[in-house]
């Protein structure tokens, strides 16, 4: 009788919690493009070195992963762990909160991206767009790409007194566990909400936008 009246309770409050504070939703956009003729003669000797922990997958028809049309939640596992051991406080923060849900049209870097599309200097590689939550750091997940296209990248936003992204991206396939990845980006820095930045490479470029929804 108690779980399922802490079921009840859950459903009951599942509207509340989307309303709190933390758990903003933003609009995430982000175009990848390399460059057509590569100015430069630097040798890349460094691997991007990558852990398979605190990743959440992000998957459509050009991944390599199987396409998956939900969101994902951030602290799933947390909860359903107290909850079955019957430690569950009824808390609004306890209640799981969505990481990311799908949405694929571009609207900030839209144009953009048809620019590059004309330009003889770039070639375009992929867009992706999706709405997410942004967490404190220690709840913080990266969401992982890996296309067909023989690309990827690993982003991962975060609240640590300010807004902070952290990206990783790179030319190759990752998943290809004897593949070592060189020509990457990985950068992290401080964002602010209605934001585009540009994270550059002599080989490629990412551009990330981020809006409040």
């Amino acid at each position: 009788m108690k779980f399922f009246k802490k079921i009840f309770l859950l459903f009951l409050f599942t509207n509340l919690v989307f309303g709190e504070e933390d758990n903003v939703e933003y609009k995430i956009e982000l175009i990848v493009f390399k460059y057509e003729t590569i100015e430069s003669d630097e040798t890349f000797n460094t691997n991007l070195d990558i852990s398979d922990k605190n990743l959440v997958y992000f998957t459509d028809e050009n991944s390599l992963l199987a396409q998956m049309s939900h969101s994902n939640f951030s602290n799933m596992s947390k909860f359903y762990t107290n909850l079955f051991k019957n430690n569950f406080d009824l808390n609004l923060k306890n209640l799981p909160k969505p990481l990311y849900r799908d949405n694929p049209n571009l609207s900030v870097l839209n144009n953009l991206k048809n620019n590059i599309n004309k330009e003889s200097k770039y070639v375009l590689i992929d867009s992706k767009s999706w709405i997410q939550t942004i967490p404190e750091y220690d709840s913080s997940k990266y969401l992982a790409y890996q296309s067909q296209n023989n690309y990827g990248f690993l982003i991962k936003f975060y609240k640590k007194r300010f807004m902070h992204i952290d990206l990783k991206a790179y030319l190759g396939n990752l998943d290809a566990r004897n593949s070592k990845i060189n020509i990457f980006i990985d950068e992290e820095k401080r964002i602010f909400n209605d934001e585009i930045h540009f994270f550059d490479h002599p080989y490629f470029g990412v551009v990330v936008a981020i809006s409040e929804v």
